[in-house]
């Protein structure tokens, strides 16, 4: 019995650091919670009959609804239904209204960039005609302007020679083939090698000139003779309708280089007149397709995650203080403004009339949603220094509790109201600012 008892007691022994540590945990688990986890002050552990933090809080968890009643404004009561009528008191429910929800941007409205050209001579040269004016509406093709290019006139002397040279060689090559075993090999594969470096050297003539806008076609020039070819020469690219209006005696140089518009259009600027050096570097036309224009918008960052492309925008024009027809978001930027902070936001908008012009400031609505809201009229909306209140009907017809309420977005006759009443209740409508009076009385009443 008795090393029955030294075993039990060995054992007590070998789990009693596992009790210690239990308990010690333990003890602290308690401290913390009775002292908010921090370190408590030499008074607070003097005065350990006050509450702790914890019990603090567990107090405030049931004050809210206390204070809340506590902080309620009185209620008005009116002598009688008559007093009611006679100060013009008008009530109604509380409803609820799908309400549009918008992002609000400044933007303007600016030229469609696929059909709006800074339009510049492809040589330098001379202004030798201009025919386009800014205002004047211009077709595809149309010639804007001739510039007297002398590279021009040596590109088209070359095209002549090489021309000339491939003629010659392509007649030297058939001529030694048709004479069969009596020509050298040697003498064969020298003509058929100057043959075609004089086609590659017409080839390259070619694509110069195709580089200035002007196209020619070897297989109309190939069966012309000389006095014919330099003609034909004379006036490419001029098409047939300006040569008529031109003095056929003023055309007899080969340098005329056409300017063309690349589209339909409007010129917008000219900056060209007849006996100016121009240059690739500087434009002398300024083209536009009105007929369809952008609408650029800059949205702050805060509001672009409601955006989405495709969504509603009514934009509002500033000086003629119209609006534009609507349209849609089509491109939201992915970068932000470095100097705004705002977004770039894009959607194009058709304009057949040319009501719209370029560079005309505005304001954007885009739509981003709609929802239920509870909305009340503007007219009972009371403000009393701090907030804006409503008159809700009480228990009887004539006593109202003023109520302070959070608002959103007003509208020109109702406004959205974010908290402080509920749908269905009742409140004053017309006549509010009577009980506004009354409230201010009594509050005056009992500050005396």
């Amino acid at each position: 019995m008795f090393a029955g008892l030294q075993k039990w007691l060995a054992m007590l022994v070998g789990q009693l650091p596992t009790v210690l540590t239990l308990g010690l945990l333990g003890g602290i688990a308690w401290w913390g919670y009775r002292w908010d986890w921090k370190v408590p002050t030499l008074p607070e552990l003097l005065n350990a009959s006050a509450p702790s933090p914890a019990e603090q809080r567990d107090e405030k968890k049931t004050q809210p609804a206390e204070q809340a009643k506590e902080k309620e404004l009185p209620p008005i009561q009116l002598r009688s239904q008559a007093a009611i009528e006679e100060a013009g008191i008008r009530t109604r429910p509380i409803e609820e209204k799908l309400i549009d929800e918008y992002v609000t941007a400044h933007g303007h409205i600016d030229f469609d960039q696929n059909h709006y050209a800074h339009l510049a001579t492809r040589a330098s040269g001379t202004a030798w005609r201009v025919f386009k004016q800014a205002g004047d509406e211009i077709k595809k093709g149309d010639v804007l302007a001739l510039i007297a290019c002398p590279e021009l006139a040596q590109l088209k002397f070359d095209l002549q020679q090489t021309l000339l040279m491939v003629k010659l060689r392509e007649r030297y090559y058939q001529r030694l083939r048709n004479a069969g075993t009596s020509t050298p090999a040697k003498d064969l594969e020298s003509s058929e090698f100057a043959l075609r470096e004089a086609r590659v050297a017409l080839s390259k003539t070619q694509q110069s000139l195709q580089n200035l806008g002007l196209h020619v076609s070897l297989d109309e020039l190939s069966p012309l003779n000389d006095e014919q070819t330099a003609v034909r020469l004379r006036t490419l690219g001029i098409p047939d309708s300006l040569l008529q209006r031109l003095d056929p005696n003023a055309v007899t140089g080969n340098n005329l280089l056409p300017m063309y518009a690349p589209f339909d259009g409007v010129v917008i600027k000219r900056d060209i007149v007849i006996g100016e050096m121009v240059t690739p570097a500087a434009p002398q036309f300024h083209l536009a397709d009105l007929r369809r224009l952008w609408i650029c918008l800059h949205v702050r960052l805060e509001d672009v995650g409601r955006l989405r492309e495709g969504q509603e925008i009514a934009f509002h024009l500033d000086g003629p203080n119209e609006d534009a027809p609507p349209t849609k978001i089509s491109w939201i930027s992915a970068e932000v403004d470095e100097k705004t902070r705002t977004v770039a936001v894009r959607a194009e908008v058709d304009n057949p009339q040319g009501r719209l012009r370029p560079n005309t400031f505005g304001d954007a609505r885009i739509l981003v949603g709609r929802q239920k809201r509870l909305i009340v009229p503007n007219e009972a909306l009371q403000f009393d220094g701090a907030s804006y209140l409503v008159f809700v009907q009480g228990h009887s017809p004539t006593e109202f509790q003023p109520r302070p309420v959070q608002l959103g977005p007003r509208h020109q006759e109702f406004t959205v109201v974010l908290s402080g009443v509920e749908a269905g209740q009742t409140i004053a409508v017309s006549g509010s600012h009577v009980l506004l009076s009354e409230m201010f009385k009594e509050r005056i009443a009992g500050e005396d």
